[in-house]
């Protein structure tokens, strides 16, 4: 979708149409993971420190590997049925499935123990990297009077990680998948988050890294979408791309400028 364009045929419906009528305010919704900031190192690098600690060895790239293919064939991070006092054990059993399908083909008499040390590990702003430009273009656009939000699929533990990186104060909302009860590529995640902040999906600049999951739900919508391909490596995805964060600011300008009908 081009920037500022209308509802594409075929649309979700926004619900409530009295947004059309009034709408100051501008907002750039952020996917989290790989576009606000990344696991340091990498994953299998800290699974492979702390497997070592329990007496097992195996190797960082071999398990970058199979992360990733377990994380491919994962279930949404989501729980729809559950309770709010179940979503926390039920996102821990979730990673434990995870993790344990990764280390399937190992012998791992105390994987218990590791799985307990990994998991809390990520947890805390060590595990995790802020990409260097983040704090900077956090700040412009908070100093320009947009509102911020963060719409990923991520667990509980994101608003208190976004804490401990010092940018949860940005932000209006920070919407996860595992609360909210859908995950991306749904478009429903995305209208929660724009429930929270009472502003029009056109209004709304989205930035995501994941082809798949950050661009068909808030299209879907009528949002703006970025890709962030830092690398190159979505050179064919007919998005609108940018290499880094600082290049959604060519962007913010045309937003809003058609009123859907």
């Amino acid at each position: 979708m081009q920037v500022g364009s209308v509802l594409p045929k075929g649309s979700v419906c926004w619900p409530d149409p009295s947004f059309r009528m009034s709408r100051p305010k501008k907002g750039v919704f952020f996917d989290a993971g790989g576009t606000l900031f990344e696991v340091a190192q990498s994953v299998g690098f800290h699974y492979s420190r702390y497997a070592e600690q329990f007496g097992v060895a195996v190797d960082a790239d071999w398990l970058n590997l199979r992360f990733a293919e377990v994380m491919a064939s994962a279930p949404p991070l989501t729980f729809p049925e559950a309770q709010p006092s179940e979503v926390i054990s039920c996102e821990r059993q979730w990673w434990y499935n995870v993790v344990r399908a990764v280390f399937e083909s190992i012998p791992f008499p105390e994987f218990d123990r590791f799985f307990e040390a990994v998991y809390h590990f990520f947890s805390q702003a060590e595990a995790w990297s802020l990409f260097p430009e983040t704090i900077e273009v956090l700040s412009v656009l908070s100093q320009r009077n947009f509102v911020l939000g963060i719409v990923s699929n991520f667990d509980s533990r994101l608003p208190t990680l976004c804490k401990a990186l010092g940018i949860a104060h940005f932000f209006r909302t920070i919407t996860y998948s595992s609360r909210a009860g859908q995950a991306k590529p749904s478009p429903e995640i995305f209208i929660t988050a724009l429930r929270q902040v009472g502003i029009h999906p056109v209004d709304i600049l989205y930035v995501g890294d994941h082809p798949e999951h950050d661009l068909p739900g808030p299209r879907s919508l009528g949002m703006t979408t970025l890709l962030l391909d830092r690398t190159g490596r979505h050179a064919t995805v007919d998005a609108l791309r940018i290499s880094q964060l600082s290049g959604l600011f060519k962007y913010l300008e045309p937003i809003g400028q058609q009123i859907p009908d």
